[in-house]
């Protein structure tokens, strides 16, 4: 077997390559925290990562969904969609339960004299308010009967709405300077930055840019990977691509928020976070699917990948509200929720593979299950049904 049918056709070579991309974007991270850090410096707590943190650490979700819809042929074009839905919705479960369990663990281990996080009730509310309305304008309008360049634009005009409110909300705070070790990884960038007073923003954009491309590439290898893992096992690369590239593309969102965390900025670590998922919802998804349907002049049949589609949406609905209830209603987060955010995120991946045995029809206990939360979605006259009614009526003259 040659090198590129090892690595594009097996599962092994598959995940392999994923890996190896994965490694490349962690790296990558320190790049993305110098830039943003430098140009945040004069946003309040919370503001930075809600918007430059969330937009710079969620670009990989971006450039995969830019590769599955570029990468696909036309007979694919709903499929290889839904799995880049099926990506970001995917990364938005993964941070909202997995990056919160490793900040508060990796704070609790590594802090010393820290015994719970404090969130600010405000940054909850407002980001997690603006998620749960982002999730439903994904639930209703990705169950058209066909998908538009309108569609996307109505994810990305949310987004925007989102990024006025959250900067007409920032308040003054004091100038500062980024600060860290020399001899840490993001040393040699920091002092690359600040050299010299003349022409640090332009070193910050270019950072920004430079990795950005670096990023690109290893998206790119990522789509690969997932397509050559659903293509060796025969499963709908929507359940690769919501395991593995959403773990994957999540790198950045999770060593931004833990060293955010750990200098003590808890909000901006949730901020991060929750700003991320609406950025993955809206952006990520809806701008590359508006200006690749917009220049290509076509719209998607989306019935069936919609139907497959739905129970995931609804899975990411009820994590979101559960995770928010942690956050909002806990007077500081410990190692409890730590333990809880586990058996969430566990559960989760057992659905996700009961599944993906169930579309390929498996009679395992994790199939039988799964499939019978999906069945009664899908259930004439169900919730499956009248979501694509109610997107019908509101999109069909897009």
């Amino acid at each position: 077997m040659d090198i590129f049918n090892l690595i594009f056709h097996t599962w092994y070579g598959g995940l392999s390559l994923m890996v190896l991309c994965s490694i490349i974007i962690a790296q990558s991270c320190n790049v993305f925290e110098v830039a943003t850090d430098y140009l945040g410096r004069n946003m309040s707590e919370g503001v930075k990562g809600a918007s430059l943190n969330a937009i710079g650490s969620s670009i990989p979700e971006l450039l995969t969904t830019v590769f599955f819809l570029v990468f696909a042929t036309h007979a694919n074009l709903a499929r290889d969609l839904a799995a880049s839905i099926g990506g970001n919705t995917g990364s938005a479960i993964f941070n909202s339960i997995a990056i919160p369990m490793l900040v508060i663990g990796t704070v609790l281990a590594t802090v010393p004299g820290v015994i719970g996080l404090k969130i600010s009730k405000k940054v909850v509310l407002r980001d997690g308010l603006f998620l749960l309305a982002a999730e439903l304008l994904l639930i209703v309008l990705l169950s058209s009967k066909y998908i538009t360049h309108w569609h996307g634009w109505a994810f990305t005009l949310f987004y925007f709405i989102y990024l006025a409110y959250t900067m007409l909300s920032m308040k003054k705070g004091e100038r500062f300077e980024p600060q860290t070790s020399e001899n840490s990884d993001d040393g040699k960038y920091l002092k690359y930055v600040l050299k010299a007073n003349k022409g640090r923003k332009r070193r910050s954009w270019l950072l920004l840019i430079s990795s950005t491309l670096v990023i690109a590439i290893a998206c790119a290898g990522l789509v690969e990977g997932c397509k050559g893992i659903s293509d060796s096992l025969r499963i709908n690369p929507l359940f690769v691509a919501l395991i593995l590239i959403a773990a994957a593309s999540s790198v950045p969102d999770t060593i931004i928020s833990i060293r955010d965390a750990k200098k003590g900025n808890y909000d901006d670590s949730l901020s991060n976070i929750l700003g991320s998922n609406i950025f993955d919802i809206s952006i990520s998804l809806g701008l590359p699917l508006a200006l690749f349907l917009l220049f290509t002049d076509q719209k998607i049949e989306f019935s069936e990948a919609g139907s497959t589609l739905v129970d995931i949406r609804i899975v990411l609905l009820i994590v979101t509200l559960i995770t928010i209830a942690i956050f909002y209603f806990s007077k500081a987060l410990k190692k409890r929720h730590v333990v809880l955010l586990g058996f969430l995120y566990a559960l989760f991946i057992l659905y996700a593979i009961g599944a993906a045995e169930y579309y390929v029809g498996s009679n395992s206990f994790l199939a039988q299950t799964a499939g019978s939360f999906i069945q009664y979605l899908r259930q004439p006259g169900g919730l499956g049904e009248y979501l694509q009614l109610i997107a019908n009526y509101f999109t069909s003259g897009w």
